[in-house]
């Protein structure tokens, strides 16, 4: 009696209310872009660079060997094993040209992954999704039915049990589910908008995914359910490309769609770009949606003709929440410091940031991301090199790259601005008419010279 008694006391001494000392608060797991390398150490085949120091854990410029994968997942059950679910979103599939890979090959990757999460936490139900390199041939998803998504339907069915989520599934790899705690999980399939998808380039609703959802968020409005939307290829401007990774098209109606039913959407987490990055929906310019995109995994660094993706450690991300509500409250991400972890021949994985307590922000909404992308802003500022810093996962400082003035206005730009016509207006208002539009520029030129498809293989 007399510890419940102080319980009451402490609560009403550091509560504002009684929400505090009775809220309901889990924790889920956000992983992406395994890209396991079942080549590493041998024939390298998706490495980006002649490699002569095949590291225990991997190298900067390759995929993940298993035994990265392995301990990440172990990383995982250590830093938090009872959490409610697990978000893993897609890109298990190693980097490297179709010649090398199959079905089979495919196939055989994602169930080892699958099962490697399975034993590692047992009944508690994973979200997952595909990711462009999960298909075969490479990112041709087509907005039908096939072998893949059946095959790999069997391996999910412990998290796909409703005979309807199962038909969309088989239709389109995409489905929804809704948690123990009541919040409504919307997987979808984004790789059908992605620009490395030929088969979709044409059609305005592959695999009537767009129909689908809008129904889905209509009801959930009208049941009061709040709603995750989690998927690998996200919606907006990239900032590395400065232009968005989906078709135009594709891109606004995923766009407009987020914005309709803000009010119920109380998440919003992919994979997909490597880094640790975010962009802010705005509605009549209030702030009222976040998207998260998750760095990887694979330490891996593309190579294209006329860029150089930055050197980036491997990366898990644990998100807290409210239960009742949804309200994303804080995030803590974990990383396996590569150099050290090869040099000592263990895994060395920490905390990175815990989002808080290190950017000072009172939680992962989208006014408080707003504050914080006002204090990224400020030339110089600390939140800036922060930011800059964990963008990459903590890599040692000298191969941290600089930052100059475009790279700044690209990078605020896609955070604010999530369609092309207003980000390109954001960057030219930040630096003038200058050299920063460049990239997406060169980006056509070279996919158009040289075809996208047979250098797909190296992109992202």
């Amino acid at each position: 009696m007399e510890v419940w008694i102080h319980h009451v006391g402490v609560c009403l001494l550091f509560m504002t209310s009684w929400d505090g000392c009775l809220a309901d608060e889990g924790w889920f797991w956000h992983v992406t872009d395994f890209h396991y390398d079942f080549s590493y150490s041998g024939l390298d085949l998706s490495c980006n660079d002649v490699v002569t120091n095949h590291g225990k854990y991997g190298n900067y410029w390759c995929d993940s060997p298993w035994r990265l994968i392995n301990s990440s997942v172990e990383a995982m059950k250590k830093f938090k094993l009872d959490v409610d679910f697990i978000l893993w979103t897609g890109d298990s599939v190693l980097h490297t040209r179709d010649e090398h890979l199959s079905l089979d090959i495919n196939d055989g990757i994602l169930t080892n992954i699958t099962t490697l999460l399975k034993q590692a936490f047992g009944s508690t139900r994973i979200y997952a999704t595909f990711g462009n390199h999960d298909y075969f041939p490479d990112a041709q998803f087509p907005p039908n039915n096939n072998e893949l998504y059946n095959r790999t339907l069997e391996n999910w069915l412990t998290w796909i049990s409703d005979e309807r989520e199962k038909e969309n599934f088989l239709k389109g790899a995409y489905y929804s589910a809704v948690t123990d705690h009541g919040i409504r999980i919307v997987a979808l399939n984004t790789n059908l908008y992605y620009t490395s998808d030929k088969l979709t380039a044409n059609l305005t609703d592959p695999a009537g995914q767009f129909a689908w959802l809008e129904t889905l968020l209509t009801n959930s409005s009208v049941n009061n359910e709040k709603v995750l939307i989690t998927g690998h290829v996200p919606p907006g401007v990239v900032d590395t490309m400065s232009k968005p990774w989906m078709y135009q098209h594709f891109n606004k109606k995923m766009n407009d769609i987020i914005l309709k039913y803000s009010d119920v959407i109380i998440g919003l987490h992919f994979g997909h770009e490597h880094m640790d990055n975010f962009r802010l929906y705005r509605k009549s310019d209030v702030p009222v949606a976040v998207l998260f995109s998750a760095p990887s995994v694979t330490p891996w660094r593309y190579k294209i003709p006329t860029q150089t993706g930055a050197a980036h450690n491997p990366a898990i991300r644990l998100v807290h929440y409210d239960r009742q509500t949804g309200r994303q409250i804080n995030m803590i991400t974990y990383y396996m410091d590569l150099p050290a972890s090869n040099a000592l021949g263990e895994p060395q994985w920490a905390e990175e940031y815990n989002a808080i307590r290190d950017y000072a922000i009172a939680d992962l909404s989208p006014t408080s991301i707003n504050t914080l992308i006002d204090r990224i802003d400020v030339s110089g500022s600390p939140e800036f090199d922060k930011y800059w810093k964990w963008r990459v996962v903590n890599v040692p400082d000298e191969l941290l790259e600089e930052c100059n003035e475009a790279c700044n206005a690209n990078i605020v730009c896609q955070f604010r601005h999530v369609d092309q016509a207003s980000y390109d207006a954001c960057v030219l208002k930040a630096i003038g008419n200058s050299t920063c539009l460049v990239p997406s520029l060169a980006w056509v030129l070279v996919f158009a010279l040289l075809g996208l498809a047979s250098y797909a293989w190296t992109t992202i």
